[in-house]
């Protein structure tokens, strides 16, 4: 059983389904994800019952035991906020979210978009469908029931949580709950691209990560979104000039691909693939870890528009902080390009 730090802070736990814990993962403020077991419960339910009167002596005493017995052999998410749990709860809640979220998004470049939702069992159609049919006498009667697909869930191991600290997901967890402008946009940002993760119809999740990738980096609606986005997503993620090209051509053909879908152009729409989606999903995930491990040099929003708009004129910055191996990068940069030559795009 993981002690508490501070002696004065209030703990928040819930459980999470799309998460299956082998391993602790540990974050900067605390917080934890892990497995959750039948002893560590019912000792948990025996201190409840005890030391509050209560549940000593009251209905509160079986509901909230049961409550706590309910959390045994689950994968949960742990929060400790100092102070009243009445104060801290709603921020644990949404740290609780965050972190469920962070952690699923941290796959993203190991676990494509389908193999992702295949583990979670999600799909177009409802988790649970039961029909039933019947003629008017009652003579004929069908019934179908379909059970709801099982259930993995993200597996955090060793592995897991070693790639986790190595790519920088520590450092962007601690980041997005900071109260600041620009760390808010990653928030958000990260918000849109869980939910396109988790979408089942690709042409909703184009339009999600485009959001997505709105959030961070667009700084005005009269912006051109494509030019801007495939500029500036260029300028943070490499200093090289040919792997800038190629960012930003991958991110104005996706651009093209989510025009077609708003706007009904058949001829644009065509260009949308999964492994368009997928390679753009990488990149978002990308600009959020620089953008955070950066945060000395990006104090403020405008801060990382001027920076973009000094990297169009000059030469490009070596001075960025990159947390993750050139690998995630390349691979992702790999995929798109080999998806452009096979639409029949020439390279340069």
């Amino acid at each position: 059983m993981l002690t508490i730090g501070n002696p004065e802070s209030s703990r928040y736990i819930r459980t999470t389904w799309m998460l299956s814990a082998e391993t602790v993962l540990k974050f900067g403020d605390s917080s934890n994800i892990r497995w959750f077991s039948a002893a560590e419960a019912e000792k948990l339910a025996e201190q409840v019952r005890k030391r509050n009167v209560f549940a000593r002596h009251s209905w509160e005493n079986n509901f909230y035991v049961q409550r706590v017995r309910g959390l045994a052999d689950h994968t949960v998410i742990e929060v400790f906020r100092p102070g009243d749990p009445k104060g801290m709860s709603n921020e644990a809640e949404r740290v609780a979210s965050t972190l469920e979220k962070l952690t699923i998004l941290s796959s993203t470049a190991i676990l494509g978009k389908v193999h992702l939702q295949r583990k979670l069992g999600i799909s177009s159609k409802p988790r649970t469908e039961t029909d039933f049919v019947s003629s008017q006498d009652f003579h004929f009667l069908r019934s179908r029931a379909r059970p709801s697909p099982p259930v993995a869930g993200i597996r955090i191991d060793e592995a897991f949580c070693r790639r986790f600290s190595r790519c920088g997901f520590d450092i962007l967890a601690d980041y997005v709950q900071l109260n600041t402008e620009i760390s808010k946009r990653v928030l958000l940002s990260l918000d849109w691209l869980f939910d396109s993760r988790i979408e089942p119809r690709i042409p909703a999740s184009v339009v999600k990560t485009s959001i997505a990738l709105e959030s961070l980096l667009i700084f005005s609606e009269s912006e051109s979104l494509a030019q801007s986005l495939a500029e500036r997503a260029a300028f943070i993620l490499s200093s090289n000039p040919n792997r800038r090209q190629q960012i930003s051509r991958i991110l104005k053909r996706f651009y093209d691909a989510r025009s077609g879908i708003v706007h009904g152009s058949q001829r644009k729409a065509a260009k949308l693939t999964l492994s368009l989606l997928e390679t753009v999903d990488r990149l978002a995930v990308l600009l959020g870890l620089i953008v955070a491990a950066n945060s000395k040099l990006w104090i403020t929003t405008e801060a990382l528009r001027e920076w973009c708009e000094i990297q169009r004129w000059g030469a490009p910055s070596s001075e960025i902080k990159i947390p993750f191996p050139d690998t995630y990068l390349r691979n992702a940069l790999a995929l798109g390009q080999k998806e452009i030559e096979h639409k029949g795009e020439k390279a340069g």
